[in-house]
């Protein structure tokens, strides 16, 4: 049911207005006030739709009641419909704006026109309700995702920081966007070094075209799985590390960035060369016709994994 508040210190024109409200707007409840002070108390506590108020009042006039109904945040919103006296008193209607009016009618009034200004007043408050519910319910949404969001990024900087596995992103061209503590701490460089620079600079000399044919099949398929490099230590040592990565795309479906981590695998390679060479080594002296010639083959396959001059 629509509620509407007259204020008039002019009983007979409160009687006047709930007569027309009644006859012309079907299921409207009219309350009204024979004062200022008695209106702001019903709007506070009814929550009308629509307060008529008549501007010429004692100890309260109009223009003071619409500040006070303006400012108060639980009738802010109501639409106000100030009753003037005069048409033509182009002040009394700029001050009324000025202090939140939305609408005026003149006496006497008009029982059509008040219907009718009553109508809209009605409509633009069901319109302001309805979008203010909506927004409150964005709000919450959006409130509720922030948190999302933000517990997200605490967990994300947990694995950011503390992960195991070095961490490292690249943009379109290969360069670093980012690395993460493991991956500084792994290879000795502090993140100045790092960040901004081409991943392939970091790599073996001849590691570097493998890694452009890689990187170009990485970016045609999205994903990358036990690639591996041979990446420059900061002391001047190579390690053996083997790739696992995805790209990471923005809404539009082009590039973002890649996802990767590594695994340094230098020790499980040196074993596999070891174990090869005592291979080798154990089957030459089953092949081998001289002694010469077996400390040739020695010091051949010793020479892949140490100076043997």
């Amino acid at each position: 049911m629509k509620k509407i508040l007259a204020i008039d210190d002019n009983k007979d024109n409160l009687t006047s207005i709930e007569a027309v409200i009644k006859n012309n707007i079907p299921g409207c409840k009219v309350f009204t006030a024979l004062s200022g002070k008695e209106g702001i108390k019903i709007a506070t506590e009814q929550q009308p739709d629509t307060i008529l108020l008549d501007i010429i009042m004692p100890q309260m006039d109009g223009f003071e009641v619409c500040k006070k109904l303006k400012e108060n945040e639980s009738t802010k919103h109501i639409p106000i419909v100030m009753l003037t006296a005069i048409k033509t008193d182009s002040k009394s209607r700029i001050k009324a704006l000025n202090t939140g009016a939305d609408a005026f009618l003149s006496k006497p009034i008009d029982p059509i026109e008040l219907s009718a200004q009553v109508n809209v007043m009605l409509r633009i408050k069901e319109a302001e309700d309805r979008l203010r519910a909506e927004k409150k319910v964005l709000e919450e949404l959006v409130l509720e995702r922030t948190s999302e969001l933000k517990e997200s990024e605490i967990k994300y900087k947990a694995l950011y920081n503390y992960a195991p596995l070095p961490y490292q992103s690249l943009n379109e061209v290969g360069d670093f966007k980012d690395v993460n503590p493991a991956w500084l701490k792994t290879l000795g460089y502090e993140r100045k070094e790092v960040v901004g620079k081409m991943f392939k600079d970091f790599l073996h000399p001849d590691w570097k075209k493998h890694f452009e044919k890689k990187f170009t099949e990485f970016k045609q398929q999205g994903f990358i799985h036990n690639v591996q490099y041979k990446i420059k230590q900061k002391e001047g040592h190579y390690l053996d590390v083997l790739f696992e990565g995805r790209i990471g795309y923005y809404p539009n479906g082009s590039f973002k960035q890649t996802y990767c981590v590594f695994q340094d695998i230098t020790e499980r390679k040196r074993a596999e060369q070891i174990q090869n060479i005592l291979y080798n080594i154990s089957n030459a002296v089953l092949t081998t016709d001289s002694l010469e010639k077996f400390i040739k083959l020695i010091q051949k396959e010793l020479g892949t994994i140490i100076n043997t001059n």
